[in-house]
Order: structure tokens, then C-alpha cells, then sequence
């Protein structure tokens, strides 16, 4: 996988994360949408990456970080 394959989902989870922090519930509403999109669309990226090769190891651990996060922040 290319690097900005996981610096794209990575930027897109932090956006995500911004606009659940809003106030405004359509905005709110947006963030939430956009982070629930992303889960399966990183979990295949993660599977393709494993069978493909992985690329930038760095970049696969932050997006894997801001997975967990987001992962987190809406179970607990």
C-alpha cells in the first residue's frame, strides 16, 4: 500500500473526530456518518495491505491508532 493510502484515512479519521465534536447536530451528525463509512473501508485497506504488503509501517500504525481511538470513543 502507498503511503498516502493511510495518510488519506488517517486525515479522514481526524476529521471525522473534529466534526463529532461540534455542537451543531447536522455538523455532529456528518463526523459520525463519515467515521462509521470509514471502519470497514479501513479494515479492508488493512486486510489488502496485509496480503499485498503493507508499505510504510509508520503510517499503518497511525491509522491503526486512529481506528482504536475512534473505535473507542464510541464504546466506551
Amino acid at each position: 500500500m502507498q503511503i498516502t493510502s493511510w495518510l488519506g484515512l488517517t486525515v479522514a479519521f481526524v476529521v471525522g473526530l473534529l466534526l463529532t465534536a461540534q455542537s451543531h447536530i447536522g455538523v455532529h451528525a456528518a463526523g459520525v456518518t463519515l467515521l462509521v463509512m470509514l471502519v470497514p473501508v479501513t479494515v479492508g485497506v488493512f486486510v489488502a495491505a496485509f496480503r499485498q504488503g503493507v508499505g510504510s509501517w509508520k503510517a499503518a500504525v497511525v491509522t491503526a491508532a486512529a481506528l482504536a481511538f475512534t473505535l473507542l470513543k464510541f464504546f466506551f
